[in-house]
């Protein structure tokens, strides 16, 4: 007969277990690196290549990227598995927290509603569900340490299923990652973040009004909460709208997990910008994202994303009227005056900054640009004129470049490489400057400032002098464009022109 150790013994063994998965699960998230990059919407599917991008990503100075991949790409066909995309990402990692896995519930064959790319769809089974998210994480063995499933559900554009169905294979894909890979981390499908926190207002104006229909979003995410709050070790919150209104609802969702008993972390897994309807001058063309999306929200009888060719007609004749239109029209257009392109990517340059200081400043510790690759679609597509330009890089024949902005994020990144933490330091007789204190650890503080004005003519008024209290015996100041400032220190007092690009302040050269 077996002898059992002594009660005792089992005991203190089951408490040290359990002691040992609450240390794990109360480790604090910390990325070696706040800064990733989206591919593409694409990744070596539906004719689109899956090439070898974390060289890029590490030379802009970031830490992580992420790919989208779809049920149907991976198995195209019960049991068969094409692994050449997943691989073709998996191989280029250096360490597993490099990565992050996107996967869509999308299916010809497996999913209730057929689709080859979006919506996703509930599966028809979920034990095939099951099976498709375990080998998948298990093909990786161990290599890639986050996994996410389909990200902004709120939208009919991008599931097709309800937030029941959706709570309920939100738990099946944390158990398949979680029995193939018990270190990999579940990142809760990405908010869209189209809210405005009641309330909130920016650059002393009055309460911003909401977003329409932000109630649904806000609802949606909410059952999640409540029934499905252990079912994830990460929540994505997306960040796009105005960067003055990260912190507001980067508070919010905290406040929503907390008050519901579960707290994690947030990440961003999409921001970028800027947006095309951030412009009032493009008001006049919701109703043509409103069709695309609507059309996005019911693939044709091969499962593949219809094409309005209304709208396709419509945007067709905006270019022909392009020199009519409103610069701030113009300039997320194919093929705009030189002098716009270059407007643009200053607006994005300066918004991709500022997104990621308010950010940081809210307690994100990572933050994904979208998208580091050019875009797939059409001129003539409503998705190409909102995100057409958003990428980073851009094609020279048979290569891809930097444009300015991919520039800008490189010298962000090599400013705030190292940070800490980033508070504001707000000054009241300035109150539309924006003053944040970088902690660089062994590196040292920094500052970021900068003047609140319009986006898009904010860079044709002057700069306004600065000044603020600081103990340097030395001051560099160079704006996100690269652009040296003057800055100097007398009597403990740091003086410099301040206007809408960011500023960086280091007590040496960077």
């Amino acid at each position: 007969m077996m002898k059992l150790p002594p009660l005792s013994f089992m005991l203190a063994a089951l408490a040290a277990l359990l002691s040992s998965v609450a240390k794990a699960a109360d480790a604090p998230f910390k990325p070696s690196s706040p800064f990733g990059f989206g591919w593409g919407i694409l990744y070596g599917y539906q004719g689109e290549p899956a090439p070898e991008f974390m060289s890029d990503v590490r030379s802009l100075g970031a830490g992580c990227g992420k790919v989208y991949l779809y049920w149907q790409q991976i198995e195209p066909e019960p049991g068969q598995f094409d692994w050449s995309a997943l691989d073709a990402f998996v191989d280029q990692l250096n360490s597993p927290e490099e990565g992050v896995i996107m996967l869509f519930s999308s299916s010809r064959w497996a999913a209730e509603h057929p689709s080859t790319m979006l919506p996703a769809s509930p599966a028809k089974d979920l034990e095939a569900y099951y099976t498709f998210v375990h080998e998948t994480v298990k093909h990786c063995g161990g290599r890639v340490r986050y996994w996410q499933n389909d990200i902004e559900p709120n939208s009919p554009a991008y599931w097709s299923g309800t937030k029941e169905q959706y709570a309920a294979q939100l738990r099946v894909f944390y158990r398949a990652v979680k029995d193939a890979d018990p270190d990999a981390q579940v990142i809760l499908g990405g908010y869209d973040g189209l809210f405005v926190p009641p309330g909130t207002t920016i650059g002393g104006s009055g309460p911003i009004p909401p977003v329409p229909g932000q109630e649904h979003g806000l609802a949606f995410f909410e059952y999640l909460l409540q029934e499905a709050g252990d079912a994830f070790d990460l929540f994505d919150l997306r960040l796009y709208l105005s960067p003055y209104l990260i912190r507001p609802r980067v508070a919010y969702i905290r406040q929503r997990m907390r008050a519901l008993g579960c707290e994690q972390p947030i990440i961003c897994g999409e921001y970028g910008g800027p947006g095309f309807f951030d412009f009032a001058e493009n008001a006049r063309y919701a109703p043509l994202a409103t069709a695309t999306l609507q059309n996005m929200a019911q693939p044709d009888v091969n499962g593949s994303p219809r094409v309005s060719q209304e709208t396709s007609r419509a945007i067709a004749q905006m270019y022909d009227d392009m020199a009519s239109l409103a610069p701030q029209t113009q300039m997320f257009m194919q093929g705009c005056p030189p002098e716009l392109e270059a407007k643009f990517r200053r607006i994005q340059a300066r918004n991709l900054v500022m997104q990621n200081v308010f950010a940081l400043s809210a307690g994100i510790k990572q933050s994904f640009y979208w998208q580091l690759s050019p875009v797939p679609n059409e001129r003539d597509d409503m998705m190409m004129l909102m995100f057409g330009k958003f990428n980073l890089l851009q094609r020279a024949g048979d290569s891809l470049q930097r444009t300015l902005s991919a520039d800008a994020f490189a010298r962000m990144t090599k400013v705030l490489a190292g940070v800490q933490s980033v508070e504001r330091v707000p000054l009241a007789d300035n109150p539309s400057i924006y003053l944040f204190a970088v902690d660089r650890g062994v590196r040292g503080p920094a500052y970021v400032v900068w003047d609140f004005r319009e986006p898009y003519s904010g860079e044709d008024a002057p700069p306004v002098p600065c000044a603020w209290p600081l103990d340097w015996k030395t001051v560099h100041a160079r704006d996100a464009l690269g652009e040296a400032v003057a800055a100097a220190i007398t009597d403990g007092v740091v003086r410099l022109p301040v206007g809408v690009t960011p500023v960086y302040l280091t007590p040496d050269a960077q």
